[in-house]
């Protein structure tokens, strides 16, 4: 095993960093609704600033992972966190319904610099041998973030709107502000990749990323739906699956991601793309609560183990100096899938139940594995390089 240090003061800086950048997000994402309906918005319009934001996140993180590599990821952290200072300034001011989703169009855009550039700055910090490590640990900032911030969201609301928006302005004067201490990078300015058209996707990070926008498809229904069909099937609490779903992801990353290191990422990554269709089937099946906990267990398990263990192939397998790009594709297919999936499982939904919707979802993520295997035969050469990178950890 691997005696490089992991945990060294740059990865926590940027962890952290990662951990408040949620945090802000996510005491605005369960609020807004709110507001929406208090500026005279129905149901449907307050559900769809998400939508737009989500879209817009999607369809920029390529383009903002290429302009970071290009301009630099850190310079990217700092510019996006002080314009986030603006558009938390913004929400607390602006009333007209149109302009709020058109802030939430900007907001998420640049919302997906962030999520690229800092995950490709990690990729710098953590040792090639224990990357799937790594990149497990750095997935738990998110986790714990969303776990905690849209119950400190629905407390400060209960201030007021204003005082959420200046508690938001607060949080990135101090990312922003921190974003300006982290450790520049290493690669000289020349290195860094030109800015043009053909440059901004990478359709071979893409194509195998449509792994994942199968399972993120009921990843997407997860989120907007699985507390309503709690609702329906009389389980309670309504928050029951994603408290198994966040506990099972962090146990899974903590006692399973040292596996990818030494023995490969694809020993993760198999089992995982099999478990989660069998989550999204136990799902559908779920009328109790023990019914429902088993499906969370599943789909956490699988989810925890799969994200960090094809990320490390990903990155494995593409130019550093544009692992922006690389991370800005992956978020492209996974938020595609989330948004779509969404919308599509409402639907059905509405017409066919919820159970209907999500053994469609299952089915549907049964083709991960299948895109997998025909995705990456252009990428081999580059995926056993980062495979063999792990093995000389061991």
């Amino acid at each position: 095993m691997s005696t490089e240090r992991l945990f060294t003061p740059r990865f926590a800086a940027l962890w952290f960093f990662q951990f408040a950048t949620f945090f802000a997000a996510f005491q605005l994402f369960p609020v807004i609704p709110f507001r929406i309906l208090a500026l005279g918005g129905t149901k449907a319009e307050a559900g769809s600033f998400l939508f737009v934001y989500t879209l817009a996140s999607a369809t920029a993180a390529p383009i903002m992972g290429a302009i970071a590599d290009h301009f630099g990821r850190k310079r990217m952290l700092v510019v996006v966190s002080l314009l986030f200072i603006v558009f938390s300034l913004l929400y607390a001011v602006v009333q007209w319904l149109p302009l709020v989703l058109i802030v939430g169009v900007v907001h998420g855009s640049l919302w997906s610099g962030i999520l690229s550039s800092a995950g490709a700055i990690m990729t710098d910090y953590i040792p090639p041998s224990r990357r799937t490590e790594g990149l497990a640990y750095w997935g738990l900032a998110p986790t714990a973030a969303i776990a905690l911030a849209p119950m400190a969201g629905l407390f400060v609301y209960k201030i007021g709107w204003l005082a959420l928006c200046l508690d938001l302005a607060a949080i990135s004067t101090f990312t922003s502000i921190w974003a300006m201490r982290l450790p520049h990078e290493q690669g000289r300015r020349a290195e860094r990749p030109s800015l043009h058209l053909r440059n901004l996707w990478d359709w071979q990070v893409v194509r195998v990323s449509l792994s994942f926008t199968v399972i993120s498809f009921g990843y997407g229904g997860i989120t907007s739906y699985v507390a309503i069909l709690a609702n329906e099937r009389h389980i309670q609490p309504e928050s029951l699956f994603f408290t198994v779903f966040a506990i099972a992801v962090v146990i899974t990353r903590v006692f399973t991601s040292r596996l990818g290191d030494r023995f490969g990422p694809r020993v993760l990554l198999y089992p995982a793309l099999v478990l989660m269709p069998i989550g999204l089937a136990l799902l559908a099946r779920a009328f109790t609560r023990p019914q429902m906990i088993t499906a969370a267990v599943f789909f956490g398990i699988g989810m925890g183990a799969s994200f960090p263990a094809f990320m490390t192939l990903l990155v494995g397998a593409t130019d550093e100096q544009n692992r922006g790009r690389t991370f800005g594709s992956a978020i492209w297919a996974f938020d595609t899938g989330i948004g779509i999936g969404s919308l599509a499982i409402g639907a059905i939904g509405q017409h066919r139940g919820l159970g209907t919707a999500f053994t469609i979802a299952a089915a549907l993520s049964c083709l991960s594995i299948p895109i997998f295997l025909l995705t990456t035969r252009r990428f081999m050469r580059g995926i056993g390089v980062a495979e063999n990178v792990s093995d000389a950890g061991t």
